[in-house]
């Protein structure tokens, strides 16, 4: 990758601005703030009551609580919105350099405030993952933003929920054999759960944190689950994990698990406050207040499970149990674009209800999406609000821009960014003291001229094999067919 802009990732020793927002949603603006920073925590803000001297706005940079890092989104490799288990099936597996597809994922959260991520790392190739590690760290630490590198193990139902062989004749004669080969490979994650600790000590640093990534309950055996469990419990370290995310999960995983998937998951002890679970689309009372009792934090992906047909996570009924949770965009933005504001107003639309009052008002929106958000990078609670002593991440957005046409003085600043913030009013960011974003651009490459490498190199591989995307589209059709039949229930 190429180094474009000479201005570096520049430690910030001050930082002025015309409106700052310690905490969203909790009072209004602090007025031409002047905030000091040393060793990548803020040592001092203060302010006046005068008229704002610039149209800037600053706020805790913001919290993606769940991302798989896609260089190359999923529409360009083939998978449209489709159900869950369609979508999966139907898009390319292209090899590409791990650096690069990660520095363009992570530049796009960091254009758009985001100042730290949870990636969820897409590879299941046991001989890769550690080069692979290496590579992702690398371009966080380029970046600049803070990672949860959650390393992916999955060691069951590959292809669909149930019997792997019930699915061979919904596929062609060619297609058979592929899965057969994969099938008789398959074997279990132990090799996958060992490499989280040597992939720990390699790479983790306080702004690069690793993770067990057991898929889902769906996608690993159970002893697998047992040993992360196991292996959490005595080094400490997070797990991160998709949890009923689709209806089909839930009808598997509900045949499958006569005392209910969650209390088989709080039997091996795998629930604690270490973990956090991606989705819970179709998590039930029950099951919502004993992950609140265990401490467990969730991670609601409003549009991609929107436009996976997955459902819409009860919030409220998390919130009526106790039940922390984040926002995340799980690599599938509203309009496919990393827009981390415009998805944040769409979940707050989606989950407020019909009532006469919100049931996510924006002070309690804002503390989900960064506070709660941030359990699922380290676990610690105290993120989301700029004051002397807290980590020194800061979004700069162009409130002015935002305002421009508003006739009152009075309006609240929450409620502007809410209604109106997006990604081309992002114009600064600065995670842990230093610049990653400047001038809306971002600081460390030319992300442009990254994205136009990375779409160059994964036509190049897509050209090496042209009946990739015919295979996807069959795999996809077979798999539709295959959960129409309801053979995942047999």
């Amino acid at each position: 990758m190429t180094r474009c802009l000479p201005v570096g990732r520049l430690p910030v020793g001050r930082l002025s601005v015309g409106r700052l927002l310690a905490a969203p949603g909790e009072g209004s603006a602090l007025r031409n703030a002047e905030v000091t920073i040393a060793d990548s925590r803020i040592a001092d803000i203060s302010g006046s009551d005068s008229a704002p001297r610039d149209g800037r706005i600053a706020l805790p940079a913001m919290v993606n609580a769940h991302d798989h890092g896609y260089g190359i989104l999923p529409l360009a490799m083939g998978g449209c919105d489709d159900a869950l288990e369609c979508w999966i099936a139907s898009f390319l597996r292209l090899r590409l350099d791990p650096r690069l597809e990660a520095a363009v994922a992570f530049g796009r959260m960091a254009v758009a405030g985001i100042g730290a991520t949870v990636h969820c790392h897409n590879s299941l190739a046991v001989d890769r993952l550690e080069r692979e590690a290496e590579g992702v760290a690398r371009a966080a630490a380029e970046v600049g933003i803070r990672v949860a590198f959650s390393c992916p193990v999955r060691d069951r139902n590959p292809w669909v929920y149930g019997d792997q062989r019930d699915l061979l004749p919904y596929l062609n004669d060619g297609d058979r054999a592929t899965m057969e080969a994969a099938l008789a490979a398959a074997a279990p994650a132990h090799r996958q759960v060992e490499q989280v600790e040597d992939i720990a000590a390699a790479h983790e640093s306080e702004l690069f944190q690793v993770q067990y990534g057991p898929v889902g309950p769906q996608w690993c055996r159970d002893e697998t689950l047992a040993r992360i469990a196991e292996a959490s419990a005595l080094n400490g370290r997070r797990v991160h994990m998709h949890l009923l995310e689709s209806p089909r999960q839930r009808r598997w995983l509900d045949a499958t698990y006569r005392q209910g998937i969650v209390r088989f998951l709080d039997e091996i002890g795998l629930l604690s406050p270490r973990l956090t679970v991606a989705h819970g689309v179709h998590l039930t009372d029950e099951e919502c207040a004993l992950l609140a009792e265990r401490g467990v934090t969730v991670s609601v992906n409003t549009s991609s499970n929107l436009r996976m047909r997955s459902g819409i996570a009860p919030v409220q009924r998390y919130m009526r149990h106790g039940l922390r949770f984040g926002f995340g965009l799980d690599g599938a933005a509203h309009d496919d674009d990393q827009d981390y504001f415009r998805d944040l107003r769409l979940a707050g639309r989606v989950h407020n209800g019909t009532g006469l009052e919100p049931v996510l008002p924006p002070d309690r929106l804002f503390r989900a999406a960064l506070r709660d958000g941030f359990r699922a990078i380290d676990g610690s609670g105290d993120y989301g609000a700029l004051a002397p002593g807290a980590r020194a991440d800061i979004a700069i957005l162009d409130y002015a821009a935002m305002s421009a046409d508003c006739l009152a003085d009075s309006l609240d600043e929450t409620e502007v960014l809410l209604t109106r913030a997006s990604n081309r009013h992002v114009r600064g960011l600065i995670v842990a003291g230093r610049t990653v974003v400047a001038e809306g651009r971002l600081a460390a490459f030319d992300l442009p001229e990254l994205e136009a490498d990375l779409t160059a190199r994964a036509r190049r591989a897509a050209v090496d094999d042209p009946g990739q995307f015919a295979r996807g589209h069959r795999r996809r059709e077979a798999v539709r067919a295959y959960y129409a039949d309801g053979r995942h229930l047999n």
